[in-house]
């Protein structure tokens, strides 16, 4: 089943339909284009009568997959049940997606022998993090956690992803790990009686 989002600019612009008698257009909501929809869905209400439309499909109040072509824009037409034919031209809104920010994390230095302590992200609210070993890998070594162990020394790549819409951030954020080869001298702390 798709999962639809209403992009922040939909809300607004219903507000400006033009209504007619016969249809009024209560909203629109933009595909996921994070996820690869790319299919409107339009619900509105009408007056007894039929509604037909150029571009996808009507189901009772809604019209689901309408491709938005060159134009953005849907044809409605409605016909009463005296047979007479009005027509709205309803123009599509362009819905960018909300990306987060990427994640703020801190790199690593470690003596040799001490144990791994793990990367601490901070991320968007309503995001998480996925860890990678390159910046353009798509495969991550951990998903969905703002804290990762790495295993060994080296730069690794943190990306904040929303959870409901799976929109990412554009840029990783690198995250080095390095851990010096001489041991650390142990700083021991000892009395000293005058």
């Amino acid at each position: 089943m798709a999962i639809w989002y209403i992009c922040s600019y939909c809300t607004v612009y219903n507000s400006a339909f033009a209504q007619s008698n016969a249809i009024t257009v209560k909203t629109i909501i933009c595909p996921n284009l994070c996820k690869g929809e790319s299919a409107y869905l339009l619900v509105f209400e009408a007056t007894t009568g039929k509604v037909s439309t150029n571009r996808g499909t009507v189901r009772n109040d809604t019209i689901a997959g309408i491709l938005p072509k060159n134009d953005f824009k849907v044809t409605l037409t409605f016909t009463s049940v005296d047979s007479l034919v009005s027509t709205q031209i309803v123009p599509l809104p362009i819905c960018d997606p909300i990306l987060p920010l990427p994640p703020l994390v801190s790199s690593q230095s470690l003596c040799a022998g001490s144990s791994i302590t793990p990367f601490k992200a901070f991320a968007t609210d309503g995001a998480t993090v996925d860890w990678y070993a390159d910046p353009h890998s798509s495969i991550p070594l951990k998903s969905e956690t703002l804290q990762f162990t790495p295993t060994q020394a080296g730069t690794y790549y943190a990306r904040s992803r929303y959870t409901d819409t799976g929109c990412t951030s554009i840029a990783s954020t690198p995250v080095v790990l390095e851990i010096k080869r001489a041991v650390c001298p142990v700083i021991g702390i000892r009395k000293v009686r005058k």
